[in-house]
């Protein structure tokens, strides 16, 4: 490799590492901005959303970006989590339920258990997809429910991604504070892209037969 060709790699996987701790803050303000519980989303659309802009290779000023994404889709990234949060209450009372069950079946809780993973899978291709393009709520969950049981492999880089964001923010001290947040973003971004690259593949073999 020339020198100058390794120079850009260093200069570029410090300015990933600069922009992810810089979005990252971004996120934590702004989601405390809107005292959390309303924050939330809408600092997560807005990541996502910033995230999504320099993964395509353009380079917006990233302050701006994020503020413009986080006004303009503040209402209806609220009604998303609104939807999102119920349908997670009541998988988690039945797995509690489940708990307490003295005669409950293994087989029923262990089911409950996938599921809730599924749906965890399914929030993740729901954000990507809020992001790629404008359609109503019910879409994004029943193209984020079939993309997730029809693209295995995208999911395992989710499962894998998340996992290892968890032990590293478990073991480095600090680094959570900086980084967990943007990085989860980015390996969703790049997962659900694998998806729609694998759906558009089979539907490209699907026209040429």
């Amino acid at each position: 490799m020339q020198l100058g060709t390794f120079s850009n790699v260093v200069y570029t996987f410090c300015e990933w590492v600069a922009r992810l701790a810089y979005i990252n803050l971004l996120w934590i303000l702004f989601t405390l901005s809107g005292f959390v519980f309303f924050g939330f989303f809408p600092a997560t659309i807005a990541m996502l959303a910033t995230l999504r802009q320099f993964i395509r290779k353009n380079h917006p000023p990233v302050l701006q970006t994020f503020w413009h994404y986080y006004k303009k889709e503040f209402i209806n990234s609220n009604k998303l989590g609104l939807v999102i949060v119920a349908i997670g209450l009541i998988l988690l009372i039945n797995i509690r339920f489940l708990q307490t069950t003295n005669n409950m079946s293994t087989l029923l809780f262990y089911s409950s258990v996938i599921m809730s993973g599924i749906y965890i899978l399914i929030i993740c291709y729901t954000l990507a997809s809020f992001v790629e393009v404008e359609q109503p709520l019910g879409v994004h969950l029943k193209n984020a429910l079939l993309i997730t049981i029809s693209n295995p492999i995208p999911s395992l880089f989710i499962i894998f991604g998340f996992a290892a964001v968890y032990f590293a923010v478990t073991y480095l001290s600090g680094l959570g504070f900086f980084f967990s947040v943007s990085i989860l973003g980015l390996v969703i971004l790049s997962s659900a892209n694998l998806a729609y690259k694998n759906i558009l593949k089979k539907q490209e073999k699907l026209s040429a037969n």
